[in-house]
């Protein structure tokens, strides 16, 4: 499928002038009253399984901790020009035998749903992965409710390979989702064009 005007559609809802982004790995300092108020909120958390209990500080030190033993690279996602946490991602399930794994990711700052911060977040995630950790395939799930996911995802490349079903723990419930995949090949192809479409946000 052809997305070189997806772009549009990201654009049209911002308030705020779009900013660039940058990764830093996800650190015990970044920590604060916004991160924890964005894991106990569960408009934002929806379609996350981090679970229905209350979070504290200490379980996010736990996770920051925790989650290079586990295989979990997780990153801090910063505005370049305001220099704003607005939410973090992480690259894990990390497969030796075909090179594959997933990725994860959520905006927290709600002044920052929009525009192309999503779309911008799996492009470097995947950038991370495909060209400095030399993986070669992702695969996940998205819901079939999470419209604007989706769009990110065909924004970035990429493809549609079934339909599925998740079981939502936290909910307990059974939802409609998509098989997806993101071929090294089909990345880096799709990635020329983007940095052509917004080379202001895309290296």
């Amino acid at each position: 499928m052809k997305l070189s005007n997806q772009g549009i559609f990201f654009m049209k809802d911002r308030k705020k002038t779009q900013e660039k982004i940058f990764l830093v790995p996800l650190e015990l300092k970044h920590i604060s009253d916004d991160y924890l108020s964005w894991v106990n909120d569960s408009e934002l958390t929806k379609f996350l399984e981090i679970g229905e209990r209350e979070r504290t500080v200490s379980d996010l030190e736990d996770y920051i901790t925790n989650s290079p033993k586990e295989g979990r690279t997780n990153f801090a996602i910063f505005t370049e020009k305001s220099k704003t946490h607005i939410g973090n991602g992480s690259i894990y399930d990390v497969d030796i035998t075909d090179m594959s794994y997933e990725i994860g990711w959520f905006i927290g700052n709600r002044d920052f749903h929009g525009g192309l911060y999503a779309p911008m977040i799996i492009y470097y995630l995947h950038k991370i992965a495909i060209l400095e950790m030399d993986l070669k395939k992702c695969r996940g799930l998205v819901f079939k409710e999470n419209v604007r996911a989706t769009i990110s995802n065909r924004f970035v490349g990429y493809k549609q390979i079934g339909d599925s079903s998740y079981f939502h723990k936290k909910s307990q419930t059974l939802y409609p989702a998509i098989e997806i995949e993101l071929l090294r090949e089909d990345y880096l192809a799709r990635r020329e064009e983007i940095m052509k479409m917004h080379p202001n946000f895309f290296d």
